[in-house]
């Protein structure tokens, strides 16, 4: 067995060798047909076996970059003799509706430059890792065989729920407080938005509602507390940072004719916000089922990562991008391909990574990739450590192994969820839930009771669990068409009824056989 400590040498190795084997390189910048821009940096002789390392930036209302970003690691990523690209993405905001089409056209373009890397790792920080993640369960980039998010979010299309409470949140104290109004409410701002209210005018509502800026009275103290601990938020900071997220950033997803176009993808009619004033008094949304769908397929993550090794780092207090969302992916992708370090801080902070911590990361993805073990917290916390001791990079270091990521249902209020057992089968990475009720010939009525196979597949019992009725399977067929599919196949003549719900948009199928008929179904084109 290898001991800790060679992995340890081996990993500083891998950081400090290859430095002077790469010096000089050639920058490329370029447009793709889906209009985002791209830059490549290329280290002089560069062959396909050296790979190619993809970065993916963050969330951002600015317009779109000619140059784009190379990221954090691109000095040491070019000396190692790794290509590096970046696309600016051709939407800003929330960019996960082009994302794909961008970095396929970004890599299609590399390749005639310089020719078919034999492999990639895509890497990328806030929105850049839920791109990422986006990217390698879904994007045709090539032989993808690492990843590295960085503080990602990796719950996806989810993280707009949390965005859109604290939006509504955010009335329901301050809507009748003098000059704190904002219009729009769950769509973030009214549109069309006004070109008055910026970013100085938020800071203004805000400062009305809990004196922020000003110095607050009691009442001003009060609203304060109270919405710091219903949102779960860490501090007054991040509240001003979260509420330009759920703003500007909300308005522009809802807004965008290339995104919702206006139709309303988010909701919360059944939310418990845990207190009963709350309850009574927020305003409540029923999101629509088609803009629900398009949001959650731009982009919910499925875990169906093949064989791509994953390594995320987070830091504990992110007040934007909540630590939970690693807890949220980590329940959907096999241990063995997902790795994660959670960052112990002593303040708040979105994305605050020492350099050492993020080149262990990076580097311990590396050494996994190249046929050494799967990496472990503890494992990414020595590699870092030898990292700054050796000089390599500055830390501290505060990877903690025995960190426990906390439910993301604490902190992002679940919808419409499925809870499986009894007669309730939940399928496709939970997102379906799936019940059948039957009437026999004789009048006699009753729910099946489940008999779960995979997470795709599940069977159902009526009278006698040695005997099976029917069996039902959710398929992601998006790929090919668009939809997911439902199957089912019947093993009875009874009379059935079965029902799929869609969690995420709250749509509904109900599939009827009538007594004495054996029903199956394809249905290609369910959801």
């Amino acid at each position: 067995m290898t001991s800790p400590r060679h992995l340890l040498l081996i990993a500083l190795m891998l950081v400090l060798l290859p430095a002077a084997a790469f010096g000089q390189f050639t920058d490329t910048v370029g447009q793709t047909e889906s209009g985002s821009y791209y830059k490549f940096r290329v280290p002089d002789g560069w062959q396909p076996a050296n790979g190619l390392v993809i970065w993916n930036h963050g969330f951002s209302l600015s317009p779109i970059s000619t140059s784009p970003d190379l990221g954090p690691l691109v000095d040491l990523q070019v000396s190692e003799g790794y290509a590096v690209a970046a696309s600016s993405y051709s939407q800003i905001g929330w960019a996960l509706f082009q994302t794909r089409d961008d970095l396929e056209q970004m890599v299609r373009a590399f390749e005639t430059a310089y020719g078919v890397p034999d492999q990639i790792l895509v890497t990328g920080a806030s929105l850049g890792g839920i791109v990422t993640v986006q990217a390698i369960e879904s994007a045709n980039l090539g032989n993808v065989v690492g990843a590295l998010p960085i503080c990602g979010a990796v719950a996806g299309s989810r993280s707009w729920n949390g965005a859109f409470d604290l939006r509504l949140l955010y009335d329901y104290y301050c809507s009748e407080v003098p000059g704190a109004a904002i219009p729009g409410g769950s769509t973030g701002l009214a549109f069309p938005p006004d070109p008055n209210f910026d970013e100085q005018a938020l800071g203004f509502a805000l400062d009305q509602c809990f004196g922020i800026f000003s110095g607050a009275d009691p009442d001003q103290q009060n609203r304060l507390a109270s919405i710091l601990e219903i949102s779960g938020l860490p501090n007054v900071e991040f509240l001003v940072t979260d509420m330009g997220f759920a703003t500007f950033g909300m308005a522009d997803l809802f807004f965008d004719p290339n995104k919702l176009a206006g139709v309303q993808a988010l909701g919360n009619a059944d939310v418990d916000y845990g207190d009963p004033a709350v309850n009574a008094g927020i305003t409540r949304v029923t999101a629509d089922p088609t803009a629900a769908a398009l949001l959650a397929d731009n982009y919910t993550p499925t875990g169906k990562v093949d064989d791509v090794k994953i390594v995320s780092i987070h830091t504990d207090k992110d007040g934007l991008v909540l630590v939970e969302q690693e807890s949220d992916y980590a329940a959907k992708v096999p241990a063995a391909n997902f790795t994660v370090g959670i960052i112990v801080e002593d303040e708040p902070s979105h994305c605050d990574f020492s350099a050492a911590e993020t080149v262990a990361a990076w580097e311990s993805l590396r050494g996994w990739v190249a046929g050494g073990p799967q990496p472990t917290s503890a494992g990414l916390q020595a590699t870092c450590q030898g990292i700054e001791q050796q000089g390599a990079a500055p830390g501290p270091c505060r990877i903690d192994p025995t960190y426990v990521i906390p439910n993301i249902d604490d902190r992002i209020r679940p919808r419409e969820t499925c809870e499986q057992g009894g007669g309730t089968l939940c399928l496709n990475q939970n997102r379906f839930k799936v019940s059948v009720t039957w009437e026999d010939f004789e009048g006699g009525t009753g729910g099946g009771t489940i008999l779960p196979q995979t997470d795709d597949t599940g069977a159902f019992w009526f009278f006698d669990d040695a005997n099976l009725e029917m069996m039902v399977k959710v398929l992601d067929g998006r790929q090919t068409n668009g939809k997911f599919w439902v199957f089912y196949g019947s093993l009875t003549n009874v009379a059935f009824e079965l029902t799929v719900t869609d969690t995420v948009t709250g749509e509904v199928k109900v599939y009827e056989n009538p007594l004495n008929n054996f029903g199956s179904v394809g249905d290609t084109e369910a959801f």
